[in-house]
């Protein structure tokens, strides 16, 4: 596939408080159509609370977000719940409904947003279970499954209506090696595909060999927007503060 370099998203001077505490402090960021970008940062930087913003969940109080020229932070709920069908939102827990099953979890935006028939809709949730390696799970109830499973199925409905760009929340936070790289399998299938997107993590070895560009969070703004080659090499201070914090991080929760 031709790689596409048009800027499907911008970010421009994004301000957010929550009373005292300010979160961003102008952010600035782009994304290009097709490519994975890695949202990197200590916690309480605001990596989610950006997410939030870009599909309308939070609100900014200064700033632009522009999709595909559109600039969408004024929009009303109902303009927004189109926006939503274009960027899609996986969940760092699934969040998935309990009381249903695998099948009405996934084929909800199709009932909501569609006039596909049952028969249809029963033939694309099979088509994306089967891309995200879970095939013929549609009647197993979310309590079935494992935590890896359960995200797994968050990142199907995420993927069911073909959005645009999605936005993953620490989905291989809290997962072993083996269902990370399932997660990170499933995410290069869809950057393949030519799908934007961006990825929030501390996950530095999954951001590595996915992504295409690595942004840092640093004290409400954007401190580092460069390649996985240049991270690796580089030796700015918050680069390396922020590797160094990481992994003794890492290093206290295997005790």
């Amino acid at each position: 596939m031709k790689e596409r370099r048009e800027k499907i998203l911008k970010l421009e001077n994004v301000h957010k408080s929550f009373g005292s505490k300010h979160v961003h402090r102008g952010v600035n960021l782009e994304l290009n159509q097709g490519e994975t970008i890695g949202l990197l940062g200590g916690s309480g930087t605001g990596k989610s609370v950006l997410l939030r913003e870009i599909i309308g969940l939070e609100f900014i109080d200064k700033g632009k977000i522009i999709f595909k020229g559109q600039d969408i932070q004024n929009l009303n709920e109902k303009e927004l719940q189109k926006i939503r069908l274009e960027i899609s939102y996986s969940f760092q827990s699934g969040a998935l409904f309990d009381s249903v099953n695998v099948f009405e979890n996934i084929a909800y935006p199709l009932f909501e947003h569609t006039k596909m028939s049952l028969n249809e809709i029963r033939s694309k949730v099979a088509e994306i279970l089967e891309m995200v390696d879970l095939k013929g799970i549609e009647e197993l109830m979310p309590s079935d499954l494992s935590g890896g499973m359960q995200k797994r199925v968050g990142m199907a409905r995420a993927m069911i209506m073909r959005p645009e760009i999605i936005l993953y929340d620490e989905p291989t936070a809290g997962l072993d090696p083996t269902n990370t790289k399932n997660v990170v399998d499933i995410m290069k299938k869809m950057t393949c595909l030519g799908y934007s997107s961006i990825f929030v993590t501390h996950d530095i070895p999954a951001a590595l060999e996915l992504c295409q560009r690595l942004i840092i969070l640093n004290d409400g703004i954007v401190a580092f927007n460069d390649g996985p080659e240049e991270f690796k090499k580089s030796n700015d201070p918050i680069v390396l503060k922020y590797k160094q914090e990481v992994h003794y991080a890492g290093s206290e929760g295997e005790k």
